[in-house]
């Protein structure tokens, strides 16, 4: 969470630039791609903090009706956490293919960082993810087996 804030504060930072310098009359050439790269890098590398802390967008009615705790929570929950991980697979994959297919390409104002840089925060955003909901999985599953076992003993 740390370094999504850092980056967000990056590109607060180059947009404040970039405005102050025009009032200045002085052209900031690196802070349009800068300030890109920051924004990008804050959003998915806060997916992860928003995956960890449940903050993702689901329907409340369906939770609702579920309820708080039980096997049928514990199930949606499967259900949630599987088709976050078959999504963000599929992030991961189009953005592996995009940096691979973009690392020739330089940023036009920043030479030394290429476009393939643009799409590694998605991919280190959802591979990052992936792990969080792939550890929620294990634990929801344990948490589902073993209130069968329990249920089966009483």
């Amino acid at each position: 969470m740390a370094l999504a804030a850092v980056c967000f504060a990056g590109f607060l930072a180059m947009v404040l630039a970039q405005v102050s310098y025009r009032y200045l009359g002085i052209s900031m050439v690196f802070s349009e791609d800068a300030a890109r790269l920051f924004n990008i890098y804050a959003v998915f590398l806060g997916l992860v903090f928003v995956v960890h802390a449940d903050g993702d967008v689901r329907i409340d009615l369906v939770d609702r009706l579920v309820g708080q705790d039980g096997p049928a929570r514990r199930l949606l929950s499967l259900l949630y956490l599987s088709l976050m991980v078959c999504f963000l697979a599929a992030l991961a994959t189009g953005a592996f293919l995009l940096v691979r297919s973009n690392w020739g390409l330089t940023l036009p104002a920043i030479p030394f960082l290429h476009q393939g840089h643009i799409y590694l925060a998605p991919l280190a955003g959802a591979v990052l993810s992936i792990a969080v909901c792939v550890s929620k999985l294990a634990a929801t599953l344990a948490g589902l087996i073993g209130s069968r076992g329990a249920a089966g003993h009483d």
